[in-house]
């Protein structure tokens, strides 16, 4: 019993400092990028010692995986919301996806950079790959598209890297010339003419 009790303490102050960890990594990452993360100031402001850190994240990527899953939910609950937003057509509906999808690369330039930015240097521990599969399934419900590897498929592929294209050129105000108002509006052209795209079956 003194063993069941010593793990299950041990278990819940790893979970403590995973989440005071991640709540500091979240809040740094936010104001200064991932670049300013470090073990020895996230240990600090989680009340640990630099190796009960790593002992609850492996590794600095596991904090930063941490924050990431934080916002991978985030970017759900926003598609999701748009989803749930119109019954109109399916170009509505896609349209709105992308305009949600947009907006929250806009509205949180350090969290996308972090998703789809941040240089892995361990394993992936597999979690976001979960939530990319989720919101795949997600896109292909709105969309009706029951075979995973049909034309229509890569239709839908295709037309959601470029939106994510176009949403990470201006996320963070670095291209010339295209202004984040008028990228915004490319969007309904995006999936109009994606949904218009042939492509026969792989």
């Amino acid at each position: 019993m003194e063993e069941e009790n010593v793990t299950s303490r041990r278990d819940r102050n790893l979970a403590d400092i995973r989440r005071k960890g991640g709540d500091a990594a979240e809040q740094l990452l936010l104001k200064k990028g991932y670049e300013a993360l470090s073990a020895r100031g996230l240990a600090q402001a989680a009340g640990c010692s630099v190796g009960a850190l790593y002992n609850a994240f492996g590794h600095i990527d596991g904090v930063v995986r941490e924050v990431n899953m934080r916002s991978a939910r985030l970017l759900q609950a926003a598609l999701a919301a748009a989803v749930t937003s119109t019954d109109a057509n399916l170009e509505t509906k896609l349209t709105a996806m992308a305009e949600a999808y947009f907006d929250f690369a806009r509205a949180e330039p350090e969290r996308w950079r972090a998703l789809f930015s941040y240089p892995v240097q361990t394993p992936d521990d597999g979690r976001l790959f979960t939530v990319q599969d989720e919101l795949q399934t997600m896109l292909r419900s709105v969309a009706g598209v029951k075979n995973d590897n049909g034309a229509d498929a890569v239709r839908l592929t295709l037309l959601w890297a470029s939106v994510h294209g176009l949403a990470t050129l201006t996320a963070r105000d670095t291209i010339r010339g295209l202004d984040a108002g008028a990228a915004r509006k490319f969007l309904t052209v995006l999936v109009r003419s994606g949904l218009a795209t042939e492509i026969d079956d792989p």
